[in-house]
């Protein structure tokens, strides 16, 4: 049974949730079966806050998570970030030099 962890943005942290979808919150999904954190990133979220949200799955990855019935999952799982929130803006793909 996968567990489900919601970023809370005032502290930075994910804390263990038991909502399996969010369209304004972003979710980290534990997928014990298949080795895998899911993190979906609705489109409403800025770059730092997505950026926040990654840094801390991807230290997950390294210690995991300790859970409320005190086992500790998601270590050694691989990360995959689902969704277009927190995307660098067109505006700042592009140079804003024109090269001759």
């Amino acid at each position: 049974m996968p567990v489900y962890l919601e970023f809370n943005e005032s502290t930075s942290q994910f804390f263990e949730t038991t909502r399996s979808t969010s369209d304004d919150t972003i979710l980290l999904v534990i997928d014990e079966a298949q080795k895998k954190l899911i993190m979906t990133v609705p489109s409403g979220k800025t770059m730092i806050t997505r950026r926040a949200a990654e840094r801390q799955a991807r230290g997950i990855t390294k210690t995991g998570f300790l859970c409320n019935d005190g086992g500790r999952y998601g270590r050694d799982h691989e990360l995959e970030v689902l969704g277009e929130g927190g995307q660098l803006p067109d505006r700042l793909k592009e140079s804003p030099r024109e090269v001759y």
